[in-house]
């Protein structure tokens, strides 16, 4: 196993307030239950609600993420009261709950980096952009107190054009530049462009490790001087196995803190530059890299 260098912060944000937590009972509910939906049959989730089925159908894609991102905590019995308890059910998974405090986690580290340039215009690439609620949300937020510049790169029509819908719902539509690319070929053909901002959030779980040094070495470059990388990586966890065959996402790359980090200095950035945070469920991981 690597030796995790002693300047690289590993956190978990238990900050209860800000993210979906269990507690004690739903721990002991846990070590009964998830063996039993490790052991699901696909069929069965697919056909339980209608939300079960568009997470399926959308996996890996931005339609599958605002499934979930868009939860409320209430039962809604617009397709009946079966379909409502178990939409509420998996929506309580531990994985579902992870991903939507990591998309909290992913807003919290990106106030941090916009509040800690001593300047008014910021400029952002978010990468592989489908799933961008993050920058939106935040841009939409703090619009009135800077002055964004923000790109958006995606190889897919539906990822970009959702893009847009969302950014118009939160008025900043006209401060993002959209580009239909895979990021390697962006980033090689506007290597002079330099950004605050880089965010790559959820394509790291779907990219091989060569690949990856590759991208973190592309991106180190086009980041201006002080600038902040933001990303992210699952963690292997005891819903694994209902997420990848039961839910039906596959492909999914699984690293821990060791993983990370031998990624992240066999590139350019510098050990003392890096944090991890995971949030309380410890599943999903967000990276944060300065120049």
């Amino acid at each position: 196993m690597l030796d995790i260098p002693k300047n690289i912060e590993i956190v978990i944000d238990n900050d209860f307030k800000d993210y979906e937590v269990n507690g004690f009972l739903r721990k002991a509910i846990d070590s009964f239950l998830i063996p039993v939906l490790n052991r699901l049959p696909s069929g069965l989730f697919i056909k339980s609600s209608k939300q079960a089925k568009m997470v399926h159908e959308g996996a890996t894609t931005h339609k599958a993420l605002e499934v979930i991102y868009s939860f409320d905590n209430q039962l809604n019995f617009e397709r009946g009261i079966l379909d409502a308890f178990l939409t509420y059910f998996w929506q309580k998974t531990n994985h579902a709950k992870a991903l939507r405090n990591r998309l909290r986690l992913v807003k919290k580290e990106l106030e941090k980096a916009i509040h800690s340039f001593n300047k008014k215009e910021i400029r952002i690439l978010n990468l592989a952009c489908g799933s961008n609620r993050a920058i939106i949300e935040v841009i939409g937020l703090h619009k009135e107190k800077f002055d964004f510049e923000v790109f958006g790169v995606d190889k897919n029509d539906s990822a970009i054009e959702y893009g847009k819908s969302l950014a118009s719902i939160f008025d900043i539509a006209h401060l993002f530049k959209w580009h239909k690319d895979t990021i390697s070929n962006f980033l090689r053909s506007n290597n002079n462009i330099k950004f605050d901002i880089i965010e790559m959030v959820g394509f790291l779980d779907y990219i091989k490790d060569e690949k990856a040094v590759l991208l973190f070495d592309q991106i180190y470059s086009a980041l201006s001087d002080d600038g902040i990388f933001i990303t992210g990586n699952i963690k292997d966890n005891p819903e694994k196995r209902f997420v990848t065959d039961v839910v039906g996402w596959p492909n999914l790359i699984f690293r821990n803190e060791s993983d990370l980090i031998k990624l992240l200095i066999n590139s350019k950035f510098e050990s003392s530059n890096i944090k991890i945070i995971y949030e309380p469920h410890n599943i999903h991981g967000v990276i944060k890299c300065k120049k």
